[in-house]
C-alpha cells in the first residue's frame, strides 16, 4: 500500500529529526568552544552507566586506541638477540618503541540509536568541522584536543637483564610522582628467555653456525592516574600486557644479527576511580568501570642487532600486531663476561664428525667393535694357554747320608 509506505517513511524521518534535535541541544554546551570533546565527554566513555546517555557513556571503541597503542609498546623490546650465552651476561638500557598514530586510530565504527553503523571520531579523532556540518547534525562526540595532537605513541621505561647457562631474566620499570594533572605513573614488568642453539649448532655446516632459536615471555603491569583541571577525584587506568614469542636469529658476523619474531600477544585496560566536576558535583560525576582489550592476537617482527665494541648493543626493528610499530632500541648496553665454546669445540667434545655419512659412521663403529673383540679374543687365548701349560716340578732335596 503506497499510503502505508509513505506513512512509515514519515515516522522514520520524524524519529531521525527528534533524535538529531535532542542530540544537538544536549551536545552544544558539552562540546568546547573550539569543537573538541569536553573533558566530561572524553572520560564518560569509561563508564558503563545503566540508563546513561549512550552517546557519551560506555564507549570502549572511543578509547580503544589508547590500549591498542600502549599494548603494542609494552609487548615489544623483550629481546635483544636470539642467542643467550652460556657465560655470564649483563645488560641495561632505555628501550624505545614508536607507533605512528594513523587514520585507524582516529575513527571507529559505531551504531547510532537506530542501529545503523557509522564512522565516528575516537578520543584521538578530529574536532567538529563547522564548515562541513554547521548545525552539528552528526551529533558526534569529537576527539580530545591533546591526544589529537600526538603524531606518535610511546611509553618510557628502564630495562635491565642478566643471563647465564642460556637462560635470561629481564626486569623493566618506571615510576613518576604526581605532577599537575598526572596523579601517578608506574610500570613493572619481567621477562624470560631461553635459547636452544647449543643443541643443534654443532651439527650444522660452518656457514649456519650463527643460527639460533629462543623462546621469550614478557609480562607488564602499569598504572596511570589522571585528574583533569576543575575536577575532584581521579581516573585510574590499570594496564596489563603479555607476549609469547619465538625468536629466530642468524649471525653472519659476530657483530651483526638478523632476527625474525613470531608470537602471540594480549593487552587489557581496566578503568576505575571517581571524578566530580567542582562546579556541579552532583550533576556531573563519572565512575569509570569498563574494561577494554587491545590488539590480542598473533604478531610478526623483524629486527637487526649490532654489537659495537664490548658493550654497545643497539637494536632497530619493525613489528606488526594489528598495527605497525618501530623499535628504536639505540640506548642499550650489553656486556658478556667470559667466552662460550664454539660449535666446532662442542662437536669435538661430543665426538661428532660433521658431514660424515651414516654408512661411514656405521663402518667406523663396526671396525672399532671388531678391533675390540679381536683384542679380547687374543687376551682370552693367552689366558687359556697359561692355564693349560703343566707346572714345572719343584726340585727335590738331596737325601741325607746314612752313617
Amino acid at each position: 500500500d503506497p499510503i502505508f509506505y509513505i506513512w512509515r517513511r514519515m515516522k522514520t524521518l520524524a524519529k531521525y529529526t527528534i533524535a538529531i534535535l535532542m542530540g544537538a541541544s544536549t551536545f552544544a554546551p558539552a562540546m568546547d568552544e573550539d569543537g573538541w570533546a569536553s573533558i566530561y565527554e572524553s572520560i564518560a566513555a569509561f563508564e558503563d552507566r545503566p540508563g546513561g546517555d549512550a552517546r557519551i557513556f560506555n564507549r570502549p571503541g572511543y578509547v580503544k586506541p589508547i590500549i591498542e597503542n600502549l599494548g603494542n609498546v609494552l609487548n615489544s623490546n623483550w629481546y635483544v638477540s636470539a642467542n643467550v650465552p652460556q657465560s655470564l651476561n649483563f645488560e641495561f638500557g632505555l628501550p624505545i618503541s614508536l607507533i605512528p598514530i594513523g587514520d585507524d586510530d582516529r575513527t571507529f565504527s559505531e551504531k547510532d540509536v537506530f542501529g545503523n553503523s557509522r564512522d565516528v571520531p575516537t578520543i584521538f579523532g578530529d574536532k567538529w568541522d563547522a564548515t562541513a556540518d554547521p548545525a552539528n547534525l552528526n551529533n558526534f562526540v569529537y576527539g580530545n584536543e591533546t591526544l589529537n595532537g600526538l603524531g606518535v605513541f610511546t611509553y618510557p621505561y628502564l630495562q635491565i637483564g642478566v643471563s647465564a647457562f642460556h637462560a635470561r631474566v629481564v626486569l623493566r620499570g618506571m615510576w613518576l610522582p604526581a605532577v599537575s594533572e598526572l596523579r601517578g605513573f608506574s610500570l613493572l614488568g619481567f621477562g624470560l628467555q631461553y635459547s636452544f642453539g647449543r643443541w643443534f649448532q654443532y651439527m650444522l655446516p660452518p656457514a649456519a653456525h650463527g643460527l639460533d632459536v629462543s623462546l621469550v615471555f614478557g609480562y607488564n603491569s602499569s598504572s596511570i592516574g589522571y585528574r583533569p583541571k576543575d575536577y575532584d577525584g581521579q581516573l585510574d587506568l590499570d594496564v596489563s600486557a603479555t607476549t609469547f614469542d619465538l625468536v629466530i636469529g642468524y649471525k653472519p658476523f659476530n657483530f651483526f644479527e638478523v632476527m625474525m619474531t613470531l608470537g602471540y600477544q594480549s593487552a587489557t585496560m581496566e578503568s576505575s576511580g571517581h571524578l566530580e566536576f567542582k562546579e556541579n558535583p552532583t550533576g556531573m560525576f563519572i565512575n569509570p568501570n569498563i574494561s577494554v582489550d587491545g590488539n590480542c592476537g598473533f604478531k610478526f617482527g623483524i629486527a637487526i642487532a649490532l654489537q659495537l665494541g664490548k658493550s654497545y648493543h643497539p637494536v632497530v626493528g619493525f613489528d606488526y600486531a594489528g598495527k605497525s610499530s618501530f623499535t628504536t632500541n639505540i640506548l642499550y648496553l650489553r656486556q658478556q663476561f667470559g667466552e662460550d665454546k664454539t660449535p666446532d669445540e662442542i662437536a669435538k667434545e661430543k665426538g661428532y664428525v660433521r658431514g660424515a655419512k651414516k654408512e661411514d659412521k656405521a663402518n667406523e663403529t663396526a671396525e672399532k667393535n671388531s678391533a675390540t673383540e679381536e683384542a679380547s679374543d687374543e687376551a682370552q687365548q693367552e689366558l687359556s694357554q697359561e692355564t693349560e701349560q703343566p707346572a714345572e716340578p719343584e726340585p727335590s732335596e738331596p737325601a741325607e747320608d746314612i752313617e
